[in-house]
């Protein structure tokens, strides 16, 4: 008889104040922030070291929203893909952080 046993998902501090990160598998899907889609697309710049990247959408029921790519504003490098899509990660955050009070002035 074989069993199989479910792992606890991870999680991960991606900002400041304690925010926990959807586990790692579902980064690499994509999440939801304050109503746009943020799917990281971090890639490999040279062996064994990766560059962040993300392609963020506004989240419309149509889904018609054009996709922005971001990138670090640093030459940043990071060992795993992991790493580098948690940075990329921050980077959509204050991105949208700041289209967000744009909306608001």
């Amino acid at each position: 008889m074989n069993v199989t046993r479910r792992a606890a998902p991870r999680t991960a501090t991606v900002a400041s104040g304690g925010t926990q990160a959807p586990p790692t598998a579902a980064l690499q899907d994509g999440i939801t922030y304050k109503g746009y889609r943020v799917e990281p697309a971090s890639y490999c710049v040279s062996t064994g070291a990766w560059s962040p990247r993300v392609v963020v959408s506004l989240w419309t029921e149509d889904r018609s929203s054009p996709r922005t790519p971001l990138y670090a504003t640093n030459a940043a490098r990071w060992p795993t893909r992991d790493e580098a899509d948690r940075c990329a990660l921050d980077v959509a955050r204050a991105w949208i952080d700041a289209a967000v009070e744009r909306q608001r002035d």
